[in-house]
């Protein structure tokens, strides 16, 4: 699991994936300061079809490769998060009944070859660098499942891919949940009480959350969440709806105007 400082340090570039193509590839968007300035080499993908969006850049001061994408922020996007059908994961044995999210993994595959021939440039320039997978709301579904194919396909080794998403929707069913925690990936899910999206689509239509969760609860507490299951301390205090609660992490917040 990831600490803290790590994902407060990567929110800048899950905002920064709201933001258009030019101020991406020259760094200059609103949400390209902080921890995230001085960052090099960036490259714009997306699929007009679905409206899906990414990029990938280059952090050399942290020597960081990461991949951002962009939540929703269209119409279509809202029918694929709406298309919430479990279809197979296409795993076998003890995770043969494994299922995600459809309209979820139509997105990611709208830009996997983009996402793979950037990333295959990339880490032959900067073997050594971390590789960072990141994305808030359907962006953070999309960086899960991107990550996953990559793992599955064995274009990288589990063992180096690391995801952090803010607000991120469930994206499969229990079986699914349990073979992602079974990987010796890094990941972790932050959440915020009150934001709705975090526990969507809901357990009773069959869907439930892989780990690690870092939840910041009522109190701005920090809560590690149990690393097996999805934990009740971490998902009771959704009770009272917030669309703010979806875009504020501790002290910062997504920026997904760009401005």
């Amino acid at each position: 699991m990831h600490t803290e400082a790590e994902a407060r340090s990567l929110i800048n570039y899950a905002s920064a994936a709201y933001c258009n193509k030019d101020k991406l590839v020259n760094w200059s968007c609103a949400n390209c300061k902080g921890p995230a300035a001085g960052s090099t080499e960036t490259t714009y993908f997306q699929d007009n079809s679905v409206a899906s969006a990414g990029f990938a850049t280059v952090n050399n001061g942290q020597k960081q490769i990461i991949f951002s994408y962009r939540g929703t922020n269209e119409i279509s996007n809202w029918l694929y998060n709406l298309n919430i059908d479990l279809i197979p994961a296409g795993l076998n044995g003890t995770y043969k009944d494994a299922e995600l999210h459809e309209g979820f993994n139509d997105m990611t595959n709208s830009l996997f070859e983009q996402t793979k021939n950037t990333l295959k440039n990339l880490i032959g320039k900067y073997p050594d660098y971390k590789l960072v997978f990141t994305g808030h709301s359907l962006g953070g579904a999309i960086a899960t499942l991107t990550a996953f194919k990559l793992g599955e396909q064995k274009f990288i080794n589990w063992e180096k891919l690391n995801v952090i998403t803010y607000g991120q929707p469930r994206v499969g069913n229990p079986k699914f949940a349990n073979y992602l925690v079974s990987k010796p990936w890094t990941f972790t899910r932050i959440t915020a009480y009150s934001d709705i999206v975090a526990i969507s689509p809901g357990m009773s239509m069959g869907y439930y959350h892989n780990q690690h969760n870092m939840h910041i609860n009522s109190r701005g507490k920090t809560i590690t969440c149990s690393v097996y299951k999805e934990d009740d301390a971490c998902i009771d205090d959704f009770y009272i709806p917030s669309i703010d609660a979806h875009f504020n992490y501790w002290d910062l917040k997504i920026n997904s105007e760009c401005v």
